[in-house]
């Protein structure tokens, strides 16, 4: 499900960035690298489910204050155009739902620690993947159904991205999205 990229950049620079970010990122829980051009709020364009009207292409714009810095320099090394970049803060003993994405996932952990972990989910089965703080990137295939845990005492932080240069996989569309509920009745 994890494969080892080979760009990376400086953590301590990255974590530089981020870390005056903080305050915004605990209050929201995600913020973004990237936004449409022109959105209202930048630092919350991308956050969420991505709009139904929107392709990861539109999110173009580089966001103050990522701009001309570390973060856009390691997104300037992948050798494909970036769509969402979310910063993305899991808190101590939470979890998300088991879904899949449309779109494959690079992760690049900025803060975490070994008893957090991206499961892989294989019917009943689960298989723990713990991605380290190394400064490199991982990719994620997102297609197969996930969760992430985080099972400690501190806040675990990775930077999120989206391919914009991919042709989105269809079958994620019916696993972790809902999109209406009808009653039997």
């Amino acid at each position: 499900m994890f494969r080892p990229t080979d760009v990376t950049h400086d953590i301590e620079e990255i974590r530089a960035v981020i870390e005056p970010l903080f305050p915004k990122l605990r209050e929201h829980g995600q913020l973004s690298v990237t936004s449409r051009p022109g959105a209202k709020d930048p630092l919350t364009d991308a956050i969420g489910w991505r709009p139904e009207d929107a392709s990861e292409a539109d999110y173009s714009v580089v966001n103050e204050p990522f701009k001309g810095g570390p973060v856009e320099e390691l997104l300037k090394k992948l050798p494909f155009n970036c769509g969402r970049v979310r910063i993305m803060l899991m808190r101590p003993k939470s979890s998300l739902s088991i879904h899949a994405d449309s779109t494959r996932r690079y992760h690049y952990a900025v803060q975490t620690k070994p008893d957090c972990f991206i499961v892989e989910m294989d019917g009943d089965e689960g298989k723990f993947h713990h991605i380290p703080a190394d400064g490199r990137i991982y990719e994620m295939d997102a297609f197969r159904n996930h969760t992430a845990i985080n099972t400690g005492r501190s806040e675990r932080v990775h930077i999120v991205i989206c391919s914009a240069d991919e042709e989105e996989y269809q079958g994620a569309d019916q696993v972790g999205r809902v999109e209406s509920v009808t009653s039997a009745a």
